[in-house]
């Protein structure tokens, strides 16, 4: 049985695996990347595929990288979150591995792995949008992958949706990447978070629970700093009452709730009683 080991290159992580002709992964393992130096990933790639290849006999590496890639000839043209510029990747893993190597894009990749293992497998046609540290996509057209003639015929993340939007590391402006990717979230999280509206208090909570010190779930640091970021942007939650509720509503006065509550209160007695004399015998 023939053996082949993928590596998924993204803008955080080197994530490889031992995987069988029918798809099944026998063995993983991570390394972290160094988003700036290409050679640095490229010795990262090599050493996990090492690590990988002590335990396994294996006949080759496929490489699935985050950026424009020339399948044709192994080279990433572009990565808008890694510092690769007509990086000849293919050439220098092969020099790194002594094993063949094939570079295409991880978009691509994973719509090719949907396709032939996956939900896809009984369908010709399909798309897959993946979403990481960016948004990719990935397009198999009758049972074939479409590249288009510069291999970015799947590049989804950056169809332009908003104009004049917010600049992306491809050079354009308002990308869906710049919206919906894993470093769009991060980034609108942390500004919710510091307007220190309900919403961002909410999703701090937890990341100061984990951060607390075991028995100190109080709020106090034991004697230390509080850290700058999100840990500064805690509040403490808004009193609950017995129905679930806030007990005052976001810029209500106590004074406005109270007047609410008896408006409602004579209501419902105005109610009561019309009931009573509808029901009373004539």
């Amino acid at each position: 049985m023939a053996l082949t080991i993928g590596v998924d290159v993204g803008g955080t992580k080197i994530a490889a695996g031992v995987v069988d002709e029918e798809g099944a992964v026998l063995a993983s393992a991570l390394r972290d990347t160094s988003a700036a130096d290409p050679v640095a990933i490229q010795e990262a790639i090599a050493d996990v595929v090492a690590e990988l290849r002590a335990q396994h006999e294996v006949s080759a590496v496929g490489v699935a990288a985050a950026g424009f890639v020339d399948f044709a000839n192994g080279v990433l043209l572009f990565a808008p979150n890694i510092n690769w510029r007509d990086e000849p990747l293919r050439d220098g893993l092969q020099a790194r591995t002594g094993l063949p190597v094939v570079v295409e894009n991880d978009a691509n990749a994973a719509a090719w792995g949907e396709f032939r293992f996956g939900p896809a497998r009984h369908v010709d046609d399909m798309v897959a949008v993946t979403i990481g540290t960016g948004v990719g996509g990935g397009v198999v057209s009758g049972g074939q992958m479409l590249r288009g003639a510069k291999g970015m015929a799947g590049e989804l993340g950056h169809v332009r949706l908003v104009p004049d939007g917010l600049p992306c590391g491809c050079g354009n402006h308002g990308c869906w990447e710049m919206y919906a990717s894993g470093n769009a979230l991060q980034r609108n999280a942390r500004a919710l978070v510091q307007s220190g509206a309900p919403e961002g208090r909410a999703l701090a909570e937890p990341v100061r629970r984990r951060r607390e010190p075991a028995g100190r779930a109080d709020g106090h640091r034991g004697g230390h700093r509080r850290r700058p970021g999100v840990g500064a942007a805690v509040r403490r939650p808004r009193p609950v009452d017995r129905r679930g509720h806030g007990r005052h509503r976001r810029g209500a006065r106590p004074g406005a709730v109270r007047r609410r509550r008896r408006r409602r209160a004579g209501r419902r007695g105005s109610s009561s009683a019309r009931r009573a004399r509808r029901s009373r015998p004539t």
